[in-house]
Formats: structure tokens, sequence, C-alpha cells
């Protein structure tokens, strides 16, 4: 199927919401390539309720590389069926279910008729999940009518059709999306005992991702809610090179530099885009950027703002040429 029969603005939509993504007409279809989308946005939480004609979506090799992202996304099916390839492996996703896949490796979903889908995106680091049980929760179907799956899915169907709620309770719907989406992805997992440190870990670092608005994230605190003791939070990170405080800056300055990067707060100064994470000493903030980033925070916000720009004028010549199915 010729490019010229993927509506241009369903190409557009799938490609800047989903950083990237190609749409594909499905050789065996006439039928133009079409769809349409209702997002909803609850902190680092996305659910959108998708429909389409038959088509495939596809994330590359190359898109993972210029745009690296760590989102699982679960696909509950409300009609038709889904194909997801990933990792080497073809897993149908029929109504009743759901799949889950991660943007961090490419993938390509399917659909060879008529469908319609609620998805869910989150990012992995905030899961408190080892890259083992993530892997083994996309390996198979899940269904939307048993375990954790069921709760998981009733919360995806009553998001994607809230009106957007206030800014505080959004910021608690995406705790309790991240939290149902983490009891899918452990329901099954069962680590050894030497793995015990590294999944007390991994939920360690979840708990910082999803805290770092706090201003009383840190060290006691932390060991508090875990149930350990301080200096046991100090031995799973002594190895890590930088160590707790360093994590917790980290994560604060990617914070920062996503805010940064995002035009919806362009209205906010560098100062306010700090103090939202906790970050009150500008001049700490200006140095620790650079070092991180390579560039100082008033400069990497005016080359953000360039690129966009930029994408902007390319995304309105409409889609490049596609290869046929």
């Amino acid at each position: 199927m010729a490019a010229n029969q993927i509506a241009d603005a369903w190409y557009h939509d799938i490609e800047s919401t989903f950083g990237g993504l190609e749409v594909i007409g499905l050789s065996s279809s006439a039928v133009k390539v079409s769809g349409a989308m209702a997002v909803r946005e609850f902190g680092h939480v996305g659910v959108y309720g998708i429909s389409g004609t038959p088509q495939q979506l596809v994330r590359t090799d190359r898109t993972v590389r210029q745009s690296p992202t760590e989102l699982l996304k679960v696909c509950t099916m409300r009609r038709g069926r889904c194909i997801i390839e990933q990792s080497g492996r073809e897993l149908t996703v029929s109504p009743g279910e759901f799949g889950l896949y991660d943007t961090a490796i490419p993938y390509r979903l399917t659909f060879s008729g008529p469908w319609e889908c609620e998805v869910m995106t989150a990012p992995s680091t905030v899961l408190g999940a080892p890259r083992a049980a993530i892997d083994e929760a996309r390996a198979h179907p899940w269904s939307t009518t048993a375990g954790a799956g069921s709760l998981l899915a009733q919360f995806i169907s009553a998001c994607a059709s809230m009106v957007g709620p206030a800014t505080a309770a959004s910021n608690h719907l995406a705790t309790a999306g991240g939290a149902l989406l983490a009891s899918v992805v452990l329901q099954d997992y069962e680590p050894a005992s030497e793995d015990m440190a590294e999944l007390l870990r991994h939920e360690i670092e979840a708990h910082i991702n999803r805290n770092l608005q706090n201003p009383d994230l840190g060290l006691k605190q932390i060991a508090s809610i875990h149930h350990v003791s301080v200096r046991t939070v100090q031995r799973l990170f002594a190895g890590t090179g930088h160590g707790l405080t360093g994590l917790i800056r980290k994560g604060r300055l990617q914070a920062v530099h996503r805010d940064l990067a995002d035009y919806r707060t362009t209205h906010l100064t560098i100062a306010e885009v700090g103090a939202k994470w906790c970050i009150h000493d500008a001049q700490w903030l200006a140095k620790a950027f650079k070092t991180e980033f390579g560039l100082s925070p008033s400069e990497f916000r005016k080359s953000a703002a360039a690129g966009i720009a930029a994408d902007t004028g390319s995304v309105n010549q409409g889609p490049k040429a596609t290869p046929q199915s």
C-alpha cells in the first residue's frame, strides 16, 4: 500500500504521540489506513483509546536508537486482534486479553481487521520490577477477567473515559496505575533468594522515581517505608557508583532535563522548573546540569525549542514515502 493511502492526520498523530511510531498499510487491504485516538495523561502514566482500520504500527531499530524511551505498554483489546512481534516472539492478543511490550526494544503490531483497543504507558523504572520479571510478563497474553490483570484492565478502561482530573489527583492515579502494572509484572515472578536484594533495590529505585517531587525524600524516609535499616539501604547502593543521594540528585536532574525539553513548560523559568523537582540552588543546578548533559539549562532549552520548531516544520510536509507491506 502506498503512502498516499495512509491518512495524513492519522500518520502524524501516531508518529508524534508515540515517539516516531510508523504506520504501514497492509498489502492485502484496499481500505485507506486511518484511525482515531483519545488521549488521557495522568502524570507519568498515559492512557489512550485507539481504533483503526487494518494496518501495522512499527517501532524500528533506528527509532529506538534515535528516540530512546523506557516505557512499558499495555494493549487491551476491545475489538479485533493484535499480533505483537518483539524479541523474536509473536504474541496474539484477542478481545478480553491484554499484552505487554517494551518501547526500549523494536516491535511490530499487526491489526488485520478493524480494531479497537485501550493502551496504557508507564515508565518501566517506576515499577520496581527487575528486567527478568518484565521479560517474563511480555511472553504471554493476560486475561482481563482474572487476577491482577482484571484490576489493571478495569483501571485502564475507567481512565480512558475519565475527564481530566486535577493535578494532585492525576499524580495519585499515575501511582495507582504503576502499582497495578507492577502487580501484573510481578504476579508470577519468583526470584531466587540471591535476587531478593536486587528486587529490593529495584523497588527503592521505583519509589525514588515516583517521589522526586517530595522534599522529604531521603535515606531515612526510604528505609522506614521499606521496613529495613538505614545501613541496609546504604549497602544496597554502595556499589552503584553514586550512592542513594547521588541517585536522587541524578533523577531530579533528568526530570528537569525532560521539563526543559517540553514546550508545555515554557511559561516557567528555569528556577521554577528546578524548584518543582526540589532543586532550589540555581547555581548548583546550572553547574550540575552542564556536567550531566554538556549544556547549561538555558542553552539546552534553546536547543530543544529549535528542535521542536524543526520537527513541526517536518510534520507539516506530510508522511514520508512508506514501502509497501
